[in-house]
This record gives structure tokens, sequence and C-alpha cells, in this order.
């Protein structure tokens, strides 16, 4: 009886191991997405669609580009951002879709669809009208949040890429606490300039900019009171004129218009602070196109830091934008490649 008893045990274990072995090995599995639906994944995730903003920058940082069959005809119309420019070979060649057309998405019959999409009911219609699972990201977090780096997580379960997954965090974090280890410099910053619902000008701001954040500099503008969260706004001339402000950072996706509006508003009001004076201003990548570019941001905020604190590092900014862009897409895409085909940070002569 005792043996008997033993072999059952034994066998119950044996099975159990065997099922969570097969769990293992990419079985079906419930993830929760950023939108906390529950979605089931398939045992197979043989083809990937990525529609909506910054869903395939998300993408692009796992071995699972590889799966993306199609992508949304958006990303086809902004071939300079890091993403599309690192992987521009294969990008061309895929088929472009409208994710407005169900019957695109249908057709392409992809494993898994990643879409930024908002709207729960619109995520669960999309789901039903295709038979596809949809995972939602969200496009509108920050490195600064956990959350952030618990999308990354769920995309690497997702991916059964786990340990790229922890690469990445890892990598972001450790870049992030580089710039945060020099002391905080005294230094006032307006940033200006940022595309968001209309192109940028010397009015469109931000307080709650990144760059500023981790570099120490001390935002000029406050957050923003429009309940859009992080997300750039409109401020009036009559605020900006009675500031104090040391240094300016200007988006590069409306540079020269935004050099223009500040130069009337210099001619025409008087504008005058101590970063015009003493000729402290200087443009950074774009923050939001079509969804904030996290990458940018990332490189913004390292071009800052080197620019108010510089002598605090040891490194130079090429070299640390190298290492972020071979952090997110491999060595075969440098800092080199990416200022070949859009406007490098740099200062400007006003």
């Amino acid at each position: 009886m005792i043996v008997c008893a033993v072999v059952a045990v034994v066998a119950i274990a044996a099975i159990a191991a065997a099922v969570a072995l097969s769990g293992e090995k990419g079985g079906p599995k419930d993830i929760e997405d950023m939108r906390g639906r529950q979605v089931t994944i398939p045992k197979d995730v043989d083809s990937v669609l990525a529609i909506n903003c910054c869903s395939l920058e998300l993408v692009s940082y796992f071995d699972a580009l590889d799966k993306v069959k199609a992508i949304d005809k958006d990303d086809a119309l902004n071939p300079n951002k890091p993403y599309t420019q690192a992987f521009k070979d294969k990008f061309s060649s895929l088929a472009k879709v409208d994710r407005a057309k169900v019957e695109e998405i249908i057709a392409l019959d992809p494993s898994i669809i990643i879409t930024s999409t908002t709207d729960v009911s619109e995520l669960n219609n999309l789901q039903q009208q295709t038979g596809i699972p949809v995972f939602a990201i969200n496009a509108d977090l920050e490195f600064g949040d956990e959350a952030w780096f618990d999308q990354i997580t769920k995309l690497g379960t997702l991916f059964d890429e786990k340990k790229r997954a922890k690469e990445i965090n890892s990598g972001i974090k450790s870049i992030i606490d580089d710039i945060k280890s020099a002391s905080a410099p005294s230094i006032k910053g307006y940033t200006c300039g940022m595309m968001f619902y209309g192109q940028g000008n010397f009015l469109k701001v931000s307080g709650d900019w990144l760059p500023f954040i981790y570099s120490g500099v001390k935002n000029v503008m406050p957050s923003s009171s429009a309940g859009v969260g992080k997300q750039p706004y409109v401020t009036d001339i009559e605020t900006v004129m009675g500031k104090q402000i040391d240094i300016i950072f200007i988006d590069n996706s409306n540079l020269q218009g935004t050099i223009d509006h500040m130069l009337g508003f210099m001619a025409d009001q008087g504008l005058d602070n101590d970063a015009i004076e003493n000729d402290e201003i200087y443009s950074v990548f774009t923050y939001k196109m079509w969804g904030t570019q996290f990458d940018a941001v990332l490189l913004n905020c390292l071009y800052v830091a080197k620019t108010v604190n510089g002598s605090a590092y040891s490194w130079t900014f090429e070299d640390k934008a190298d290492e972020v862009l071979h952090l997110l897409y491999g060595d075969a895409f440098d800092y080199q490649d990416l200022i070949s085909v859009q406007k490098a940070p740099a200062k400007q002569v006003i």
C-alpha cells in the first residue's frame, strides 16, 4: 500500500512538472495588457501586426521584429524616426495596412495585434471582428513611470523574450542613473516647439520634460493643468516674459518656425532673458511625432545633461547615444546613421 501511494505521488508530481514545463515552452498564456484586459496569447506567435502610434517602436526592441509581416501606413509616413530608419530595408518591403479597414487586418491574419488604442470598447470590438487577440500598449507612458518598464516586461513575456526585456529595462535604468549621478545645476530652463495636436511653436511647452527632470534643471513652466497629464500644452507670451530663463531647448520638429516665432516676440514685445542674452539656445530631437518617440526622449535626456553639466560626466554625448541605439536596435545602427536623416541636437545662433 505504501509503495502504491509513493508511485501515485511521483506520478502526480511528474504530470505537474510536465504541465509546468509545457507552459514554460510556450503554451497559450493569459497576459494583462496595458488597459487592464486579459488577453490570451496563442502558443505560436508566428506573425505580428503593430498598429497605431508607438506600437512598432516597442516591437522593434525585440527579436520579434522578424515576425512583423506588415506595418501601419502611418508608420510608413514617418521614415526618419529612429526605429523606422534602423530597419528601413525590412520595413520598405512590407505591406502597408490601413488600421481603419478591418478587412485588411483579417486578410493579413496575424497571430496577434498590438495597438496603442486607448478605448477598451474599441479594443474588444477589434478582437471580436477579427477573431485575433488584441494586446494594448500605452503610448503615453514615460521612462520615469514604472509602468513603462512593466510594459516592456509584458512584451517580453508575450514574445517569449523575457531575457531581452530584462536587458532593455536594466540598460535604460542604468543610463538614467548615470544621468542623475551628477549634482543638480543651478539652472532654470525653458523647452518649447513640441509637436502635439498641431505644429510646435515658441509657446508650445512642457512642464514635465524628462530631460530637465533627470538632469536637475528647474523647469520654469508648471505641469499641465488641462487634464492631459505630461503632454505639451500652449502657454502665453506674458507668462514667458515674466520668467527668469537661463537656457532654452527647442524641439527639432519645427525648429526654424519656432525660432522665427521667438524672434517675432523679441522684436514686437521686447522678449528678453539670460538665455537669449548669453546665446544659450539649443535644439533637441523631436519629442512627439505620432506619439512619444521613446528613443528620442532618452537621447534628449543625455544631450541636455551633457550640455548643462558636461564636466560631471566622463562620456561624450555621441558615444552615449550609440549606447542607447545599440541597446534598443543592435550594433548595426548608430548615432551617425540617425543624424544622416534628421537634424542633430546643436547650439543655435539666433
